[in-house]
């Protein structure tokens, strides 16, 4: 196993663990563990707006996709620069990629790792433009445990698909497009396009009938994929990171336990969520569940 392997693997078992131990309703786990809405559920005596050294904002949930421009950008210059010109990584990159345990994959596509790293930029361009304009933000809180891991996800993320990417140069114009190039890329623009029409539904449940923003309102979402599930946003980001994977036929090893994350991470946000609606409207849609459509 790759040592970048190995790190997504003990962040996703963090997170399960994390989760067993919020189950028992200690203090301090779900303190550092529970964000948003999670903080608002019974039985664990945590506050929204409460003030400590060890929470901020929810809406800095920002910072993660700055840091996500900032270091994917550099990895996808530094892919264009090698695939196009040079045919050979930075030096800064190469000693990052031996860091991190680069071990490049004859089984891996050029074409696919472009295709890859650009998803990922075009990803978080547009998350932190709807951070920034459409989000409409509570009060609600998370730790800095949560905060850290967001940071590290992303400025992870992008060196995480270098690190089995093939050092060669390459001619686009004799590079087959071959069908899952197609699929990954047709997946994640329909997953992006719906992921920012849940999101605007969601900022327009916190703004009254003048636009201006409700600090403390909650409502029922309703429309589009939330006929179906409580949480299509965490659906969506399963589906994006699916079509990353999509690009190199589960053939990235990093990629795999990186999407394992994230799919993990979603599945148990949205568990969270999905109680807290439950609980807080006794009028909840019975039939939607919680982040799969008809099953889960």
């Amino acid at each position: 196993m790759l040592f970048l392997s190995a790190c997504w693997l003990i962040a996703m078992l963090a997170i399960i663990f994390g989760y067993i131990l919020v189950l028992s309703k200690s203090i301090l786990i779900p303190t550092l563990y529970l964000f948003g809405k999670g903080r608002g559920l019974t039985g664990y005596g945590l506050h929204q707006d409460e003030h400590s050294f060890y929470l901020v904002p929810k809406r800095w949930f920002s910072h993660f996709y700055f840091c996500g421009i900032v270091c994917n950008s550099l990895v996808m210059l530094a892919t264009i620069n090698t695939y196009l010109y040079s045919g050979t990584w930075p030096l800064a990159i190469k000693y990052i990629m031996d860091m991190l345990g680069h071990s490049e994959s004859g089984q891996i596509s050029p074409l696919s790792v472009l295709l890859a790293v650009t998803m990922i930029e075009i990803q978080v361009i547009r998350r932190f433009l709807e951070c920034v304009y459409v989000s409409s933000y509570s009060r609600s809180t998370m730790s800095l445990v949560i905060y850290i891991v967001g940071l590290m996800f992303y400025a992870f993320v992008g060196i995480s698909v270098l690190c089995q990417a093939p050092e060669t140069k390459i001619k686009l114009d004799t590079l087959p497009v071959q069908w899952f190039d197609t699929l990954a890329v047709a997946i994640f623009i329909w997953a992006s396009y719906k992921q920012n029409r849940i999101n605007k539904i969601f900022a327009k449940l916190r703004q009254d009938k003048s636009g201006h923003v409700e600090d403390r309102a909650h409502h029922i979402p309703h429309g589009d994929l939330f006929r179906l599930v409580s949480c299509p946003h965490y659906l969506l980001e399963i589906i994006i990171y699916t079509s990353l994977n999509i690009l190199f036929l589960g053939q990235h090893e990093i990629l795999l336990y990186a999407w394992a994350f994230v799919v993990c991470n979603q599945v148990i946000s949205a568990i969270i969520t999905h109680s807290w609606y439950k609980e807080h409207f006794p009028s909840y849609p019975p039939e939607r569940k919680a982040l799969i459509p008809y099953i889960f």
